[in-house]
């Protein structure tokens, strides 16, 4: 008898393929592909689909999974189009289907499992990110779906919440961090910033990101001339913010960096005093987890997912609470912030969270919708 069939959606893997950049999504589309393809004995058929035009898509992650791509433009009015007809149904005879991107139009809702990662587009809308289509499209799929995975219990919470959606069809499968890459390592004095010991704010932005609070805080801090930069990997830095922050009091301490490899980033985690990641919201927060893969302390927010993925290694601060920002800052400046101790809760916490559990669950959920 014959195995059923997981089709899982890597379309999110393409842009990693185009660019050398992935966003969040893709990545952690990759590591579920991948970490999946290192599971013993599945007791399913695994098949990766892909559409574009490029013809780049799951065959290029090389996995052991066999790949349908269709050379067509992966645009809404195509997909749009294409839901009407049992395409995908015959071209992979899958039994279920594995929407691994928040949302697609698909002809058969019910035979789908999707991943939903974030109700961010109810909590925290931000009409330039496209929460407007996100709210009147995601909560129909959600609702039709045979199942919908999610990668924390608050986004589980909120998604139930403002979906309508049972919380019983409702799987947490937490995100993974990739141990071989981010991980404690020796690094040498950093030349961007001189060798000086640098703070680290990562995935930067305005609105819930927060950033201006970390150069809120840092522009505290520097009153005292300490020896600490702060380094934000900010891809697109407002003029206006980069205007403000390169005052003389701050020129040669403050540094904007971009286009950052993964070892790069790594690097920076582990080189640093402490990442800084004041968000207002996240449905996950990736860079707390892999901060603290790589011993770093990190200050973080109690809030959204936040305390789910820093634990009792976080140190927690309010969004808002400049004062209290710069006074840890001040507290690593002079080593009375028990960054020792914070590194061993750092390392122990972020053990917790490996992509080899996130695939051994996320089959669990396969099977259970497929009665196995």
């Amino acid at each position: 008898m014959s195995k059923k069939r997981i089709l899982i959606d890597a379309d999110p893997v393409v842009y990693y393929f185009v660019s050398g950049r992935v966003s969040g999504i893709g990545r952690t589309t990759m590591e579920l592909i991948q970490a999946l393809d290192r599971q013993p004995e599945l007791p399913f058929e695994v098949m990766l689909y892909s559409q574009n035009m490029k013809g780049i898509g799951g065959r290029n992650l090389r996995t052991h999974f066999p790949c349908r791509h269709v050379y067509l433009p992966n645009r809404t009015r195509w997909n749009k189009a294409l839901a009407h007809f049992p395409v995908r149904e015959a071209l992979t005879r899958y039994d279920l289907m594995h929407i691994t991107h928040n949302f697609e139009y698909v002809h058969r809702p019910d035979r789908c499992i999707v991943t939903i990662h974030d109700a961010l587009f109810f909590t925290f809308p931000e009409k330039f990110l496209g929460h407007d289509f996100a709210r009147e499209h995601y909560p129909r799929l959600a609702r039709r779906a045979r199942a919908v995975i999610t990668c924390s219990e608050n986004s589980k919470r909120e998604i139930a919440e403002n979906m309508d959606v049972p919380e019983e069809r409702i799987f947490v499968t937490y995100w993974g961090v990739d141990h071989a890459l981010f991980r404690p390592r020796q690094v040498g004095p950093l030349t961007l910033t001189s060798g000086r010991p640098y703070f680290l704010s990562v995935s930067c932005d305005v609105g819930r990101k927060n950033t201006i609070s970390v150069l809120n805080a840092y522009a505290q801090f520097v009153r005292q001339e300490p020896t600490h930069d702060l380094v934000l990997v900010w891809r697109n830095v407002p003029e206006e913010i980069r205007t403000r922050f390169s005052a003389p009091e701050f020129r040669g301490k403050i540094h904007f960096v971009s286009g950052v490899s993964n070892d790069d980033l790594s690097a920076l985690y582990a080189g640093a005093t402490a990442t800084f990641f004041p968000s207002r919201y996240e449905g996950f927060g990736l860079p707390v987890l892999e901060s603290m893969a790589c011993g770093t302390p990190v200050v973080t927010c109690r809030n959204s997912c936040l305390p789910e993925v820093g634990g009792d290694a976080a140190v927690y601060v309010d969004p808002d609470d400049v004062d209290a920002m710069a006074g840890w800052m001040v507290r690593f400046e002079n080593g009375e912030a028990g960054r020792d101790e914070l590194h061993g809760r750092s390392l122990a916490q972020a053990a917790r969270f490996t992509w080899a559990e996130c695939a051994r669950k996320t089959a669990d959920v396969y099977a259970r919708c497929l009665g196995l």
